[in-house]
């Protein structure tokens, strides 16, 4: 004769408590900056600036020519150009042709990136201490001409890109928000 056992899985309350401690402690990380356009935004921005800063080392060591990314005095864009660009009126400077975008000038309008209406540079500056700039240079080996921090604003959402002075290593940070 045979016992039969019934076997049904089930979970005991102890498992159950701590999936949803789990999922409670992840949904208190990730909720606050869900939804939030001022973070996505201000993300965004500090990726694209960095990218093109990076970029913008590179081509100075490529073509050992320096490199230099000049901010409009309103700090609502900037472009790339070739040659050291110290004294130089935004205005007056050429940007170099776009290495994606063939035929088209290497500039970007914060504005009119995809949908980053609040975005906006608030400062650029370079040395210690900081000195007000409108630029970043960087020479042929890839360091820049000083330390250079620009502060983005979207909303109350602070982002600092930063590039290192010896290295031209180029970082994000939140600042604030």
């Amino acid at each position: 004769m045979r016992i039969r056992r019934s076997t049904r899985a089930a979970f005991t309350l102890v498992e159950i408590l701590i999936v949803v401690l789990v999922l409670m402690i992840a949904a208190a990380i990730v909720i606050p900056n869900i939804g939030s356009a001022d973070y996505s935004q201000a993300i965004a921005a500090a990726a694209i600036l960095q990218s093109d800063l990076e970029v913008a080392r590179s081509m100075a060591m490529a073509t050992q020519v320096s490199h230099s990314v000049v901010f409009s005095s309103d700090r609502q864009s900037y472009r790339v150009v070739a040659g050291y660009v110290a004294g130089t009126a935004y205005e007056s400077t050429t940007a170099v042709c776009h290495p994606v975008n063939k035929g088209n000038p290497y500039q970007v309008y914060l504005k009119g990136l995809n949908k980053m209406g609040l975005v906006s540079v608030t400062s650029v500056a370079f040395g210690d201490p900081p000195q007000q700039c409108e630029y970043v240079t960087f020479q042929s080996d890839g360091e820049p001409n000083a330390a250079v921090s620009v502060v983005l604003h979207a909303g109350n959402i602070i982002m600092t890109v930063s590039v290192e002075a010896m290295t031209g290593i180029v970082s994000v940070t939140r600042a604030g928000g």
